[in-house]
């Protein structure tokens, strides 16, 4: 079976009720993972929203509402994440590594990045999600109270860039100690020296990327 043309139809009709069941039971029937199910069906339908290249095509007001739809199952899958994580880790294997997870100012696609954050819920880090548009202004005072050990901005929009590295000015510039900065995103996703332009540690893409960094954070705490 397509799962994701499956998913499609319930979407397309705007059908929350069973585009949210749809999605929960391929995880609770253990048909998918979660990240099969974010990496291969819910990305690539909010690619579709986004990108509206159908010949018939959709009204702001239905793109809002199929995005609506893809957050709420989001939010449903955290027990999952929950579960799915202590089936690989021990309580005392955790990396105990912060990271706290933001889009910078006038950034408003924060589905993606609130994936993420399971990804690294997934490969044992504590995550904090503090969403999208958040202003640069009230960022020292909040990582001062958080203390991350890392700081993972996620950038959609191109003409978010400029913002994104000014809130990692401040980052660098206003902290007594700077976490790592991880940048990521749509924005970013072709750009070969991302890490090096936007003044960050590193740039990670996939699911892959994540888990690799847990398994050397992982090397190094041990």
């Amino acid at each position: 079976m397509n799962y994701y043309q499956e998913f499609m139809k319930h979407l397309e009709r705007e059908d929350k009720e069973n585009s949210v069941n749809y999605a929960i039971q391929l995880i609770s029937g253990n048909e998918l993972d979660i990240v099969t199910l974010y990496d291969e069906i819910l990305r690539p339908a909010l690619y579709e929203i986004a990108s509206n290249e159908k010949e018939q095509s959709i009204t702001i007001g239905q793109e809002h509402i199929r995005t609506a739809i893809v957050r709420t199952i989001v939010e449903c899958c955290y027990p999952f994440v929950i579960v799915e994580r202590s089936l690989n880790f021990e309580v005392h294997q955790l990396n105990q590594q912060k990271v706290v997870i933001y889009c910078p100012e006038d950034e408003y696609h924060e589905i993606g990045p609130r994936m993420v954050e399971d990804y690294f819920a997934l490969n044992g880090f504590e995550t904090l999600f503090l969403g999208g548009n958040t202003p640069r202004e009230n960022l020292t005072e909040l990582m001062e109270d958080l203390k991350p050990d890392y700081v993972a901005i996620s950038v959609s929009n191109y003409y978010n860039i400029v913002p994104a590295k000014r809130s990692i000015e401040v980052l660098r510039n206003k902290l007594k100690k700077v976490p790592k900065i991880i940048v990521g995103g749509y924005a970013l996703e072709n750009r070969k020296d991302a890490a090096k332009e936007m003044g960050a540690d590193m740039h990670l893409k996939t699911f892959e990327d994540i888990k690799a960094l847990g398994e050397k954070t992982n090397e190094i705490s041990s």
